[in-house]
């Protein structure tokens, strides 16, 4: 009886510890647009270089698709090859956080 309570318990601890460290896993969409902001401006009132376009005001849909056509390659004007290597490393999960983030700033 012993060993099955212990077991339980040890099973309970495991799940716990998979579902507390996968929220901690979750993307930031604040601290991943610390990295946008140098260009974009701290809350998104800038032309990157002065070649983009400002996406303050823009909906959490259109950051997400710019973004995404950014990864493959399918968006963008001269701004095309910069931003395709600064999303590249960005998860679907990323690029959802970072659209909804840049969404919210006003």
């Amino acid at each position: 009886m012993k060993t099955t309570v212990t077991k339980t318990l040890r099973s309970l601890v495991i799940v716990g510890a998979i579902l507390g460290s996968s929220s901690l896993l979750a993307s930031d969409g604040a601290v991943l647009y610390k990295k946008c902001s140098s260009c974009h401006g701290a809350v998104a009132e800038k032309q990157a270089l002065g070649k983009s376009k400002v996406i303050a005001g823009w909906d959490a849909t259109k950051v997400e698709d710019a973004l995404k056509g950014y990864k493959a390659g399918t968006y963008g004007g001269a701004m095309k090859g910069l931003m395709k290597g600064q999303v590249a490393s960005l998860s679907d999960d990323d690029i959802k956080a970072l659209s909804e983030h840049i969404a919210s700033l006003k």
